[in-house]
């Protein structure tokens, strides 16, 4: 059970990056919401040397709302909250004995929260260059038994620099970000790295093409698990840092 916190890394990781929105800040006064809905479901997973793992069917069901806010031209609020999180895991039964090893398990509940700053730095005719501050919060449980976790317990730091591009008057744009997660409790701090192109079709139908890369410092704690070293499902399972994750 201890590495099924590592498949909870990458989900973690999904559910975190859907608060980058782009280098354009809102107008003051305006606002921007989504409501989003997202499955991530495997029956195994690959550790970092490549190996593939089998698991028992774990599902990760989460509906979240993403939001922005101008306090000023230059300045806007932006937040992502996972408001419904449901892990579950299912029942191991062999065949043809009928032998249950496992009676599966489930969590519902509220994920880690996102909530920061982004400052136009410098507008060139249709490029726009900002930066944007984050903070992690830990709304999410971090301490389920079986590691069916949906937060990491840990006030994480994002920092990004975020370049965005409009073809107008085609409909089109492009969105580059490169920035840096800073983690405590042991865990790896983190590179981050993003583009996207998008071009809208007839004014009302948009097409999205996004590259997302994390790249780790390797710095965390020897002693802190959370990954394939994981002792106890205190550690950081969920998050996305966390030394020597593993992807689905």
């Amino acid at each position: 059970m201890k590495r099924l916190v590592v498949v909870l890394a990458v989900l973690a990781l999904l559910h975190a990056n859907e608060a980058a929105a782009g280098a354009w800040t809102q107008a003051k006064g305006s606002r921007f919401l989504k409501i989003d809905a997202q499955l991530v479901r495997g029956k195994s997973f690959r550790e970092v040397n490549g190996g593939k793992v089998a698991i028992p069917t774990l599902a990760d069901y989460t509906t979240s709302l993403y939001g922005e806010h101008g306090l000023r031209d230059d300045l806007t609020l932006v937040g992502y909250l996972p408001f419904f999180k449901r892990i579950t895991l299912n029942k191991q039964v062999g065949r043809p004995s009928g032998f249950v090893y496992f009676e599966g398990d489930d969590v519902t509940g509220m994920g880690d929260a996102l909530l920061g700053l982004r400052y136009r730095l410098a507008r060139f005719g249709s490029t726009v260059l900002s930066a944007e501050f984050a903070l992690g919060l830990p709304l999410g449980e971090d301490t389920q038994a079986n590691g069916l976790l949906t937060g990491d317990g840990e006030f994480n730091q994002r920092l990004l620099i975020q370049a965005g591009h409009s073809f107008c008057p085609v409909a089109a744009y492009c969105n580059v970000d490169l920035g840096f997660n800073n983690s405590i409790k042991g865990f790896s701090d983190e590179l981050l790295y993003a583009a996207e192109f998008g071009y809208t079709f007839k004014g009302h139908l948009t097409a999205i093409l996004r590259v997302r890369g994390i790249e780790s410092r390797e710095n965390g704690d020897d002693g802190v698990g959370g990954g394939m070293g994981g002792s106890t499902p205190t550690t950081r399972a969920t998050s996305p840092t966390a030394r020597n994750s593993s992807t689905i």
